[in-house]
């Protein structure tokens, strides 16, 4: 099931998802007994007042990713989507290239704006104040401004996937050239945050001579809150590690060995050919680096098959072809043996085959790729 999707004018789409119903419960539930705590508001008032406090926060978000979306346009980007989930919400946005310091300047955006609207929200409530004393409205406003500033100090925390971690990732890639250590940094100082979210309430729990239950509510809190902080940040870790391995990609350094020869050729000539491939390559070749070519398009390639080949009686290989014991492999795509990074990987997406040949300028084939054997370089493995 689709999440609902808004569109207001020129801004970009936003998806709603289920899961802000539950943010908007689970916020009422924490705010709720701050409110019941004073004297401005009977218990009716208190849920009704903290129910409007939590779509306040809720907008809020809205406004921290609107900051992001209006700011990452003015540098250039294009902005697919706003949503708003379980864990507040995201901007998804693409450029072909971001410097340091537009992408400093986006991720800071959204937090800058809960500034705003803290700095909003106390001047409302001082003007409230001023004409009414402590009153509901006074106490919306009052809540609504502090909460904005804790929104705010919270995406600012220096490690991924918060907004304070995105800008310090993009300063440290730029000042250490490498966008992938600046990575590796802030996800692991995201992962320091995310046990830090969990000690702190787990340590004054110790100390407590009673368990309350505001307390116990705190813990539950502090683990969702830590679990998507370690999650946001392994992701990037994952992101940060793969983006290593694409950059080391290399399609001369991939290509295996390998003999095309033509379907018609006789078993008997099969060792001369395979000795001759294997002095040229510099390296053994076993059957399976014999290959036949079959013309496309897209051209076709077939292995040898070792069964097949040893049930076929010496005497008789001569009446044999190599296209009798072989066995399709599928159609073959094109590298350049100069290929690197994501070079390799952008040409392989457009133009998916099982195998790949790679071919020097001058048209000689080097090698051949199986897209398996990327795809497990690409998992670590």
């Amino acid at each position: 099931m689709k999440s609902p999707s808004l569109r207001l004018g020129s801004l970009p789409p936003i998806r709603i998802s289920g899961g802000t119903l539950a943010t908007l419960l689970i916020l009422t539930v924490v705010i709720h007994p701050v409110i019941a705590l004073s004297a401005v508001v009977g218990p009716g008032g208190a849920i009704a007042l903290s129910l409007g406090i939590s779509l306040f926060m809720i907008v809020s978000v809205l406004v921290h990713e609107l900051a992001h979306a209006l700011t990452a346009r003015l540098f250039g980007a294009t902005v697919d989507h706003i949503a708003l989930t379980l864990w507040g919400g995201h901007t998804q946005y693409r450029a072909e290239r971001m410097g340091g310091l537009p992408s400093t300047v986006i991720s800071l955006a959204g937090p800058l704006s809960n500034l705003g609207l803290a700095a909003l929200c106390t001047g409302i409530a001082s003007l409230v104040r001023a004409e009414t004393g402590p009153s509901p409205a006074w106490l919306f406003w009052e809540n609504s401004a502090w909460l904005n500033v804790a929104l705010a100090v919270f995406n600012l925390l220096p490690g991924l996937p918060m907004d304070g971690g995105r800008a310090l990732e993009a300063l440290l890639g730029t000042v250490l050239r490498s966008r992938i250590i600046g990575t590796r940094i802030t996800a692991w100082v995201g992962r320091a945050i995310a046990v830090a979210v969990v000690a702190w309430p787990l340590w004054n729990l110790s100390r407590s001579t009673s368990v309350s239950t505001g307390s116990m509510l705190t813990l539950v809190w502090a683990l969702l809150i830590a679990g998507m902080l370690w999650h946001g940040a392994s992701r990037a870790l994952e992101a940060a590690n793969l983006e290593h391995r694409i950059q080391n990609l290399d399609a001369a350094r991939l290509a295996s060995p390998v003999v095309l020869v033509a379907g018609a050729l006789p078993l008997s000539r099969l060792p001369e050919v395979r000795d001759a491939g294997q002095e040229a390559a510099g390296a053994s070749l076993d059957p399976s680096a014999v290959m036949v070519l079959e013309d496309g398009p897209p051209p076709r390639a077939l292995q040898i098959d070792p069964l097949a080949l040893r049930s076929v009686p010496p005497d008789q290989r001569r009446h044999v072809p190599v296209s009798a014991v072989a066995a399709p492999l599928g159609t073959v795509g094109e590298l350049r043996a100069g290929m690197t990074g994501s070079q390799v990987v952008t040409a392989m997406l457009a133009r998916p085959h099982p195998l790949y040949l790679v071919r020097e300028a001058d048209g000689t084939v080097i090698g051949v790729i199986r897209s398996a054997e990327v795809n497990a370089v690409l998992r670590g493995r």
